[in-house]
């Protein structure tokens, strides 16, 4: 009886028990750069989205410039990851898109949908109507910024038409599209493991 007692349970030899405490802690950090890592790769997807979208459903404007759904990339990864991814998507997407397209003005696009997304980007976390509500506020920015420029370069007439086209025609029909897949989306485990390694679970 003795020695079973010295030899422990059935099981527990020596040296089980030899498992680092360090281990046995839950993991409460993300690893030294997995942040940076994960933030490039998520701009990277949206942008490229943002900027496939923008250029394969573009519908040409007799205002100049030309409508599409390119905003909803933005939507999305800003309100699911926040402020920062959706600026980094919103500057490197949509100028892409007019590189592609041949679109001269890109650097107010830059601006337009930097702030864009930006704004939409601090819904994260709040309730869907704030995020909602916070995506069409950044998709008036949006629109406004360029109806500024568009006052100086085509006069206001063709400025109003190019606002009206902005923001019921792009913006609108993109903050629904958006709403409806981050609704599904935004308890989603790879979104919240996301979160975790950007430091905002």
């Amino acid at each position: 009886m003795a020695e079973e007692k010295s030899g422990g349970s059935a099981g527990q030899g020596p040296g089980r028990d030899r498992v680092p405490e360090a281990w046995k802690k839950p993991c409460v950090q993300p690893p030294e750069g997995a942040r940076k890592t994960v933030y490039i790769a998520l701009v990277s997807v949206f942008s490229a989205l943002a900027a496939a979208l923008t250029f394969l459903l573009r519908v040409p404007s007799p205002t100049g410039g030309y409508t599409h759904i390119g905003d909803t990339a933005i939507y999305v990864a800003a309100a699911l990851f926040g402020p920062y991814v959706g600026l980094g998507v919103g500057l490197i997407g949509p100028a892409a898109a007019d590189l592609l397209v041949g679109y001269p003005r890109w650097y107010v696009t830059l601006v337009a949908h930097g702030l864009q997304g930006y704004i939409a980007g601090l819904g994260r976390g709040r309730g869907f109507a704030v995020q909602v509500a916070l995506m069409v506020l950044g998709g008036a920015v949006m629109s406004l910024t360029y109806f500024v420029v568009n006052v100086y370069l085509k006069g206001l007439p063709l400025a109003l038409a190019s606002l009206v086209r902005d923001f019921f025609g792009q913006t609108l029909v993109s903050v629904v599209i958006a709403a409806i897949i981050v609704r599904v989306l935004r308890d989603n485990p790879y979104v919240k493991k996301a979160l975790w390694f950007l430091g905002e679970a």
